[in-house]
């Protein structure tokens, strides 16, 4: 599994239902991913873009079915899961690209 920074942009109709029917989506959730086997680092909410923005543990699979599940809910826009990595790991995938430089041969015209 790896991180990834997950953000879920509200609709109209998720903020008119979070201002009718206010309740702590935090259970909510939290209570999707733990189904899915998706552990949850972190959760906000920033209401200068109108976004739910996790930080989880997770692998592909996973997520497109978080994002179907959430997708289909009619709250959203859209989101988008962005890969993260560690900087001891992103150190070493320099290391190993500097090490394949020039092996790689482009195709010519």
């Amino acid at each position: 599994m790896g991180k990834y920074l997950v953000r879920a942009n509200y609709n109209g109709s998720g903020f008119q239902g979070m201002v009718s029917n206010p309740s702590d989506r935090d259970q909510a959730i939290r209570g999707v991913t733990s189904a899915l086997g998706i552990s949850v680092d972190a959760l906000y909410f920033s209401p200068s873009t109108g976004e739910a923005i996790m930080i989880v543990d997770s692998d592909p699979d996973k997520n497109a079915r978080l994002m179907m599940v959430v997708l289909s809910s009619g709250t959203f826009s859209g989101g988008s899961m962005i890969d993260l990595l560690e900087m001891a790991d992103m150190t070493q995938a320099m290391k190993d690209s500097g090490a394949l430089i020039g092996s790689y041969k482009p195709t010519t015209g």
